[in-house]
């Protein structure tokens, strides 16, 4: 999806949930979720759910891994670490401490969600000003919103 923010506008990608293995191992979606990361200018908002409700090969130990792996592929981008379902509580089996300054939010409740909307419009400014929002909008990779237009 689209947001947009007075004249400013920047683009979401809701990515396939990549696994915690290694790259020869992984599945055509989780190539591709990683190659738009690597090729397009881009921050990565990590999105846990560290519930312990999503599953064995979703478990929070398996995705704080899979963090750590994306994490150090992509060091050089701007980045942050969001707890989803934070109306619920931590699993009991979660080895690990949540990354520093992991975000948790709840959409059920409402906490954060304001939040996170300022923290991704300061990952595309941090973006922007790292010349890489320039470069794009030099080769087209971010059009201009023009209101009532569509197709943009």
């Amino acid at each position: 999806g689209h947001v947009v923010e007075g004249v400013q506008r920047y683009q979401v990608m809701d990515t396939p949930g990549v696994l915690a293995r290694a790259n020869a191992e992984r599945n055509a979606m989780e190539g591709l979720t990683l190659a738009a990361v690597e090729l397009l200018p881009s921050a990565v908002v990590f999105v846990m759910d560290l519930s312990g409700t999503s599953g064995a090969q979703s478990s929070p130990n398996a995705q704080l891994a899979v963090r750590e792996q994306v994490r150090a592929q992509f060091a050089d981008r701007p980045w942050l670490d969001v707890r989803s379902k934070a109306d619920l509580p931590l699993a009991e089996e979660l080895d690990s401490p949540l990354p520093d300054g992991t975000l948790s939010i709840s959409v059920q409740e409402g906490h954060n969600v304001d939040t996170l909307q300022a923290k991704m419009s300061a990952l595309v400014a941090q973006l922007r000003e790292s010349g890489v929002g320039a470069a794009a909008d030099a080769t087209g990779w971010e059009a201009k919103y023009v209101p009532g237009k569509r197709g943009y």
